[in-house]
């Protein structure tokens, strides 16, 4: 049951609020957090090195963007001022290695090695390890912006200044770079503006639902299905064929086109041949405008990234999977406590089983699910 403990984690992300001390306008919480430090390392190692030259293993980075927080289930979200206070900094640090190694310990042990990477080392003193703290303290910035922007609580103003200091006074120059681009209110800015509003385009509209949900939390539970699976696939499967980095790059800015378009519903969407290609014509034209604001040297990556995440081959494939397991485990969430999703359940279950045969589904379905059912009827 422990791949499963481990599914539930990343689950639970979305439970653990960050700001709610300070009553901001925006809600937060661990796995938009994750999320947006996810698509920020995306822009970031293009900077490495298309800017600076700088040989990069853009995949060590994503991933340790994407689960570097997971042991906060265990913790909470502590303060960063409690976290450096001297009674009970060391306590909090070795508390929170032994968390992030006891949920390594969840996965498959031919997972666990690079996972170990990822969650475990993930703010190392390496030079990854400074980048994703230093993104880290960026999505800290973007979010402490978009408040004090709307005039919200005064510690969000101060607090925006504080970490722009920060980060200006950084030795890593791709950070400074972003900073420096942020700042100038144009392209790039635009469109870090629609990573960090996808927490605002709430998901499942006209359905009656228990479990809250937005395109930031889900797309990080995508991106993070999509590893699990890929690592699944290359280390338990032998299929040695998929480009990991890019299969993560495509789950996890999957959705950014909604940030303009909005979510629609599926069923909509899927209704005949003619409304799903009109869709898929307008989310690529909507992809194309997005990518458009970023300076050129983003334009490759990103396209295949945004435009063509879902492409005609495994990883396209393997993206689409993770993208449908995520509902199946939204409504299996949900009918817990709520009928209504019975029938979404079953219908996303059946087109599941019917459509793919790739060996991560057949894992899925036959040991996650399985756990993640159990332990929603046993509450725990």
């Amino acid at each position: 049951m422990k791949n499963g403990k481990f599914t539930n984690t990343i689950i639970r992300m979305q439970y653990v609020p960050r700001w709610s001390e300070h009553a901001p306008r925006f809600e937060d919480n661990a796995s938009a957090h994750s999320f947006r430090c996810a698509a920020l390392s995306i822009l970031v190692g293009i900077i490495e090195e298309k800017v600076f030259h700088e040989p990069l293993d853009k995949l060590k980075l994503l991933g340790r963007c994407l689960w570097g927080d997971l042991k906060n289930t265990g913790t909470g979200s502590i303060k960063h001022v409690t976290k450096k206070e001297s009674l009970v900094m060391n306590h909090i640090r070795d508390f929170e290695m032994e968390l992030s190694k006891e949920i390594v310990s969840y996965l498959s042990k031919s997972l666990q090695a690079q996972a170990f990477d990822y969650i475990v080392n993930a703010q190392d003193d390496t030079h990854i390890g400074r980048l994703v703290d230093a993104i880290d303290t960026f999505d800290a910035y973007l979010y402490c912006h978009r408040e004090s922007r709307h005039d919200t609580n005064p510690f969000f103003h101060a607090k925006h200044k504080e970490l722009e200091q920060i980060l200006q006074n950084t030795e890593l120059r791709s950070i400074r770079w972003l900073l420096d681009e942020y700042n100038k209110h144009a392209g790039l800015y635009e469109f870090i503006q629609y990573i960090v509003s996808l927490d605002t385009v709430k998901r499942w509209n006209g359905s009656y639902n228990l479990v809250p949900d937005n395109d930031a939390t889900h797309s990080f539970r995508v991106a993070s299905l999509a590893l699990f699976n890929g690592l699944l696939e290359i280390e338990r499967f032998g299929n040695k064929s998929i480009d990991l980095y890019t299969l993560l790059a495509k789950a996890t800015l999957h959705d950014l086109p909604e940030a303009l378009s909005g979510d629609v519903v599926s069923n909509f969407k899927h209704n005949n041949p003619e409304i799903k290609l009109a869709f898929e014509q307008y989310e690529k034209e909507t992809a194309h405008f997005m990518i458009n604001k970023l300076p050129e040297l983003f334009h490759a990556e990103m396209f295949e990234f945004i435009a063509h995440s879902k492409s005609d081959d495994y990883v396209g494939e393997m993206v689409d999977i993770a993208d449908k397991l995520d509902a199946l485990i939204k409504a299996s969430l949900e009918m817990r406590n709520n009928p209504h999703y019975a029938d979404t359940y079953y219908n996303q279950l059946v087109r599941v089983q019917h459509r793919f045969e790739n060996p991560c589904v057949i894992f899925f379905l036959a040991y996650i699910l399985h756990d993640l059912t159990y332990s929603n009827l046993i509450g725990q």
